[in-house]
């Protein structure tokens, strides 16, 4: 077997020759294979995290982002661009900036892109615009029949360029009382949003396109170089992401109800476990059988699986099976849509969300295997705690607000203003012995006797996790001790916190709803400044 690190590493450089060789004024694409190598070495340098139970970038560089949106575009030229699909509009976006207005035909998760019929103004749309961007290789078919005029319009084909064409096996058929859709692509997987190496390819196309039609020594050229540069640094923080999983042996075993992000998993060096017979069936004109279903039913439930994937656009009866059996067995489930979803903002983004999500070994920052969740008591807990909320009230945490805000995507202010309703409380300290937790406010203290009651996985905006440790108060519960307690300290199984966020209320049910206040608590025998440099080491 051919080393996948080294076989990665070869792939990311191939591609980046490509792209130099496509334009050489995009000097920054040598920077993929750099990180790539420093990131499979261990030399990946870690980022800021500021204590919040929910906090982490739905993907890319932040500071790169940050820092390109305080350059204004200069746009000698601007172009009308039309996108098939959104997920290659939002990529034509964040490449042209303010010199291009994308339209993307089908837009939404709630459209069936298969099955999806153009209207004479999509058609007419496509022949008027400067430049399309398509997927090809058979899945936007409708697209690439439109009568566009080469000697004007530059059509970027994202299969054209892989060398994919549509396979006549492709089939989109629905039987009579299906429950759902079945789309067979036979051999051909047109996903190609999902190709790390199709999005490196696409990206230089596009930014290509977009210099040719300007002018290499227009503005709109420099602006277009700026924001693909600016873009292949968020590429390599993606393939640093993919390679120091690999250096750390993650490699997890999948189950797909169709192979929607194989080729992301794959990128990733994850293992197929789909029964080759469910996959043949569900890549044909038929269905499988009731053997074959219990087959991939019993691999999803066993010991050899980490991950379900499934397409939440294309829930049919027996992708719904597999899912109650991923749910049953506590599996991690991994959603992937087909369009980019309402709440991502750019492709690499969202492929970094998956990715994440897939390997599943970053804790810290809510990405982890259901199946690794277990129980926890309150000793984990115990010990004496100071809200760190007076500190920031004081300006103690002043140089972690500074960090955070050079880092991330707000400013100063907004981010004492964001913590500040995170952090604030009125209990100063909580001291937790055996089944007992105390709240101390202004220097007055209740205490009560709590349970366990489980733990609850949050599923939040941006795609990551969080875990929620129940207790429950039990007997008289005095005036000043809440009836319902949740701790969340980024862990997932027994162990010393080293820190911890708590939600209080009347009941379970309605604290669980509580996102925006998250009173955090460390050691209350560290130091104001140890408190901050602990918060700078996360």
């Amino acid at each position: 077997m051919t080393d996948s690190n080294t076989s990665h590493i070869q792939n990311a450089q191939q591609a980046e020759n490509a792209s130099a060789a496509n334009n050489k004024h995009r000097i920054a694409a040598s920077i993929v294979s750099f990180v790539a190598g420093l990131a499979v070495a261990g030399i990946v340098a870690g980022g800021l995290s500021i204590a919040n139970p929910r906090d982490t970038a739905t993907g890319g560089n932040t500071s790169a982002s940050a820092a390109n949106q305080q350059v204004s575009d200069s746009c000698s030229t601007t172009f009308d661009v039309v996108a098939s699909v959104n997920q290659w509009g939002s990529l034509a976006q964040e490449l042209g900036g303010s010199c291009v207005k994308v339209t993307s035909l089908t837009n939404s998760t709630s459209v069936e892109p298969h099955d999806y019929e153009p209207t004479t103004s999509d058609m007419a749309k496509l022949t008027k615009a400067d430049i399309v961007v398509l997927n090809g290789a058979g899945y936007d078919g409708w697209a690439e029949k439109a009568q566009f005029d080469k000697s004007k319009q530059t059509i970027v084909n994202v299969g054209d360029i892989m060398g994919i064409t549509a396979m006549k096996e492709h089939s989109h058929e629905h039987s009579d009382g299906d429950s759902g859709h079945h789309h067979h692509h036979g051999s051909t997987n047109p996903h190609l949003w999902f190709s790390p190496e199709a999005v490196l390819k696409a990206a230089n196309a596009i930014t290509e396109a977009y210099e040719n039609k300007a002018g290499e020594s227009s503005d709109t050229a420099q602006t277009a170089q700026r924001h693909f540069n600016d873009w292949n640094g968020d590429y390599a923080d993606f393939v640093a992401l993919i390679n120091k999983a690999r250096a750390k042996g993650i490699q997890r075993r999948y189950v797909a109800t169709e192979s929607i992000i194989n080729y992301l998993l794959d990128y990733a060096g994850s293992i197929d476990k789909t029964p080759e017979t469910y996959t043949n069936a569900m890549n044909s004109d038929s269905e499988p059988s009731a053997s074959d279903l219990k087959n991939a039913i019993d691999t999803v439930s066993g010991s050899d699986v980490d991950l379900l994937v499934v397409n939440p656009q294309e829930m049919d009866g027996f992708a719904k099976k597999l899912n109650e059996a991923a749910l049953s067995s506590h599996k991690t489930i991994v959603s992937a849509t087909e369009q980019l979803p309402e709440n991502q903002k750019t492709l690499l983004g969202w492929l970094t969300t998956i990715a994440n999500q897939a390997l599943a070994n970053d804790t810290m920052n809510g990405w982890f295997l259901t199946q690794d969740v277990k129980d926890r008591d309150l000793s984990g807990y115990e010990g004496e705690w100071q809200s760190v909320y007076p500190l920031l009230k004081e300006g103690k945490l002043k140089k972690v607000i500074q960090a955070k805000a050079k880092k991330g995507d707000m400013t100063e202010a907004e981010y004492n203003k964001y913590y500040d309703t995170g952090y604030e409380t009125d209990v100063e300290k909580i001291t937790i012995k055996g089944d007992q937790i105390t709240f101390t406010r202004n220097g007055k203290s209740t205490t009560a006797t709590y349970k366990y009651d489980g733990y609850k996985i949050l599923d939040y905006a941006k795609g990551n996790r969080g875990v929620r440790y129940l207790f429950t108060a039990t007997g008289d519960v005095p005036a000043g001790a809440p009836k319902a307690v949740q701790f969340s300290d980024h862990g997932i199984a027994p162990g010393k916190a080293a820190h911890f966020h708590i939600f209080s209320g009347d009941s379970q049910a309605e604290t669980l709803k509580e996102m925006d206040n998250w009173p955090t608590y460390y050691p209350a025998s560290m130091s104001a400044d140890e408190v901050a440099t602990e918060m700078l080491a996360h």
